[in-house]
Protein backbone atom coordinates (compact mmCIF):
# COMPACT_ATOMS: atom_id res chain seq x y z
CA UNK A 1 0.00 0.00 0.00
CA UNK A 2 1.05 3.35 -0.71
CA UNK A 3 1.78 6.38 1.20
CA UNK A 4 -1.13 8.72 0.52
CA UNK A 5 0.00 12.32 -0.32
CA UNK A 6 0.47 15.38 2.19
CA UNK A 7 -3.29 17.40 2.14
CA UNK A 8 -2.11 20.80 0.40
CA UNK A 9 -4.35 22.19 2.65
CA UNK A 10 -3.23 20.97 5.55
CA UNK A 11 -0.75 23.16 7.84
CA UNK A 12 2.49 21.80 8.09
CA UNK A 13 4.39 22.65 11.59
CA UNK A 14 7.93 22.11 12.45
CA UNK A 15 10.52 22.62 15.43
CA UNK A 16 13.58 24.11 14.22
CA UNK A 17 16.87 24.11 16.59
CA UNK A 18 20.06 25.39 15.06
CA UNK A 19 23.49 26.51 17.02
CA UNK A 20 26.18 27.96 16.12
CA UNK A 21 29.68 28.95 17.73
CA UNK A 22 30.82 32.65 17.10
CA UNK A 23 34.37 33.82 17.87
CA UNK A 24 33.28 37.00 19.28
CA UNK A 25 32.25 38.15 22.52
CA UNK A 26 27.88 38.47 23.25
CA UNK A 27 28.08 42.23 23.30
CA UNK A 28 28.86 42.12 19.81
CA UNK A 29 26.80 39.15 18.43
CA UNK A 30 23.95 41.35 20.22
CA UNK A 31 25.02 44.60 18.33
CA UNK A 32 24.82 42.37 15.07
CA UNK A 33 21.26 42.11 15.28
CA UNK A 34 19.88 44.68 17.29
CA UNK A 35 21.73 47.16 14.86
CA UNK A 36 19.08 47.13 11.81
CA UNK A 37 21.99 48.22 9.21
CA UNK A 38 23.84 45.46 10.54
CA UNK A 39 20.93 42.64 10.39
CA UNK A 40 20.10 43.10 7.14
CA UNK A 41 23.71 42.58 6.27
CA UNK A 42 23.82 39.43 7.06
CA UNK A 43 20.27 38.15 7.87
CA UNK A 44 19.24 36.96 4.50
CA UNK A 45 21.25 34.63 1.91
CA UNK A 46 23.82 36.19 -0.30
CA UNK A 47 22.06 37.32 -3.28
CA UNK A 48 18.85 38.45 -1.91
CA UNK A 49 18.36 41.50 -0.30
CA UNK A 50 16.55 42.62 3.02
CA UNK A 51 14.70 46.40 3.69
CA UNK A 52 13.44 46.64 6.65
CA UNK A 53 10.73 49.47 7.26
CA UNK A 54 9.42 48.83 10.82
CA UNK A 55 12.26 47.71 13.67
CA UNK A 56 11.25 49.06 17.41
CA UNK A 57 13.59 46.83 18.74
CA UNK A 58 11.98 46.26 22.32
CA UNK A 59 9.74 43.91 23.71
CA UNK A 60 6.25 44.80 22.20
CA UNK A 61 7.86 46.54 19.00
CA UNK A 62 6.91 45.73 15.77
CA UNK A 63 9.00 44.22 13.13
CA UNK A 64 8.03 44.86 9.20
CA UNK A 65 10.88 44.04 6.21
CA UNK A 66 10.33 43.25 2.64
CA UNK A 67 13.07 40.51 1.05
CA UNK A 68 13.66 38.40 -1.73
CA UNK A 69 14.94 39.12 -4.83
CA UNK A 70 16.93 42.60 -5.15
CA UNK A 71 14.78 45.23 -6.92
CA UNK A 72 11.39 42.72 -6.53
CA UNK A 73 11.85 42.04 -3.09
CA UNK A 74 8.69 39.91 -2.98
CA UNK A 75 8.57 38.34 0.56
CA UNK A 76 6.79 40.94 3.40
CA UNK A 77 7.54 39.80 7.01
CA UNK A 78 5.44 41.11 9.69
CA UNK A 79 5.90 40.18 13.46
CA UNK A 80 7.07 41.68 16.67
CA UNK A 81 9.55 41.57 19.37
CA UNK A 82 8.23 39.75 22.05
CA UNK A 83 10.63 39.26 24.29
CA UNK A 84 14.42 41.19 24.58
CA UNK A 85 16.53 40.69 27.59
CA UNK A 86 20.05 42.21 26.42
CA UNK A 87 23.30 40.33 25.56
CA UNK A 88 20.87 37.09 26.39
CA UNK A 89 17.67 36.74 24.06
CA UNK A 90 15.14 37.61 21.51
CA UNK A 91 11.70 36.11 21.09
CA UNK A 92 10.24 37.30 17.91
CA UNK A 93 6.98 36.54 16.03
CA UNK A 94 7.05 36.47 12.52
CA UNK A 95 4.70 36.01 9.43
CA UNK A 96 5.31 35.53 6.04
CA UNK A 97 3.36 36.86 2.96
CA UNK A 98 3.77 37.08 -0.78
CA UNK A 99 1.19 38.90 -2.29
CA UNK A 100 -1.34 39.35 0.75
CA UNK A 101 -1.02 35.34 0.53
CA UNK A 102 -0.31 34.15 4.22
CA UNK A 103 2.81 31.51 3.72
CA UNK A 104 3.49 30.92 7.17
CA UNK A 105 3.68 31.82 10.86
CA UNK A 106 6.18 31.33 12.95
CA UNK A 107 7.60 31.69 17.13
CA UNK A 108 11.60 32.41 16.84
CA UNK A 109 13.71 32.56 19.90
CA UNK A 110 17.60 33.26 19.59
CA UNK A 111 19.72 32.51 22.80
CA UNK A 112 23.21 33.88 23.21
CA UNK A 113 25.40 32.40 25.37
CA UNK A 114 28.81 33.75 26.51
CA UNK A 115 31.98 30.74 26.25
CA UNK A 116 35.31 30.61 26.50
CA UNK A 117 35.75 31.45 23.04
CA UNK A 118 32.84 34.01 22.33
CA UNK A 119 28.98 32.70 21.90
CA UNK A 120 26.93 30.77 21.37
CA UNK A 121 24.04 30.82 19.56
CA UNK A 122 20.97 29.16 19.73
CA UNK A 123 18.16 29.82 17.40
CA UNK A 124 14.61 27.41 17.90
CA UNK A 125 11.87 28.36 15.34
CA UNK A 126 8.85 26.72 16.30
CA UNK A 127 7.00 26.91 12.54
CA UNK A 128 3.52 26.95 10.79
CA UNK A 129 3.67 26.42 6.51
CA UNK A 130 0.45 27.20 4.45
CA UNK A 131 2.02 25.77 1.81
CA UNK A 132 3.64 22.88 2.38
CA UNK A 133 7.14 21.38 3.46
CA UNK A 134 9.02 23.57 1.22
CA UNK A 135 8.71 26.22 3.42
CA UNK A 136 9.60 24.50 6.73
CA UNK A 137 12.68 23.72 4.63
CA UNK A 138 13.29 27.46 3.81
CA UNK A 139 13.11 28.40 7.20
CA UNK A 140 15.49 25.93 7.65
CA UNK A 141 17.90 26.81 5.44
CA UNK A 142 17.43 30.73 5.76
CA UNK A 143 18.31 30.45 9.40
CA UNK A 144 21.40 27.83 8.86
CA UNK A 145 22.73 30.26 6.68
CA UNK A 146 22.40 33.33 8.73
CA UNK A 147 23.59 31.62 11.73
CA UNK A 148 26.75 31.10 9.22
CA UNK A 149 26.35 34.83 7.26
CA UNK A 150 26.46 36.18 10.95
CA UNK A 151 29.81 34.56 12.05
CA UNK A 152 31.28 35.34 8.92
CA UNK A 153 29.83 39.31 9.17
CA UNK A 154 31.58 39.80 12.41
CA UNK A 155 34.75 38.36 10.89
CA UNK A 156 34.97 40.62 8.50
Amino acid sequence: MSEAAPDPGVPVTATISLGADIEHPVAAVWNAFADTGQRVRWGVPEGEEMVCDIDEFRPGGSIRARCGSPGALEFVSTGQYCALVTERHIVTTETLTRDDEILSTAIITWTLTATSTGTRVELVDQVVSFVGQGMIDGHRNGHDICLRQLGEFLNS
